[in-house]
């Protein structure tokens, strides 16, 4: 089945004070994922190794973003997960009409599998019954992110 064009988030990224676009190296990619905002399902965790957390339902990457940076994630932007359960008749996606939980990584190099301890992350919400825009303000990892994150 095929789903019909629509946008399911808006948001604004924005940078923490004290940083600026001329921050941001040539190269780098924001990306931005959304998930159901669900407690953790620890009985399930245990079960399938998910952490019990819901799987992305979207995820974009937009290149050498400038900001604060206008976002909109659309049918486009569906994982797999995000598509694999339409109802049939209606058309309704399993997660529509829940709140998200939206987060977003200023990847220095645009690698998504590399991790860099400058790299910059925010996490902001968005819920369909306001349709308010998510506000995402990006800051560095902390001491404990850049700790996991360094290069050996």
């Amino acid at each position: 089945m095929s789903i019909d064009s629509t946008t399911f988030v808006m948001g604004t990224a924005s940078l923490q004070s004290g940083l600026s676009n001329d921050n941001i190296e040539s190269g780098s990619a924001l990306y931005v994922t959304c998930r159901p905002n669900r407690p953790d399902n620890v009985p399930k965790a245990i079960l399938d190794g998910s952490r019990g957390k819901p799987p992305p339902v979207l995820a974009a990457r937009f290149e050498n973003p400038q900001f604060p940076f206008e976002f909109s994630l659309t049918t486009d932007n569906l994982t797999p997960e995000g598509a694999s359960a339409v109802d049939g008749s209606s058309g309704t996606i399993w997660w529509s009409g829940e709140d998200l939980v939206v987060s977003a990584r200023l990847d220095s190099d645009g690698v998504a599998a590399t991790r860099d301890p400058n790299d910059l992350v925010g996490r902001g919400f968005y819920s369909p019954k306001t349709k308010d825009a998510a506000m995402i303000e990006l800051q560095g990892r902390g001491m404990f992110g850049k700790a996991v994150t360094s290069k050996k």
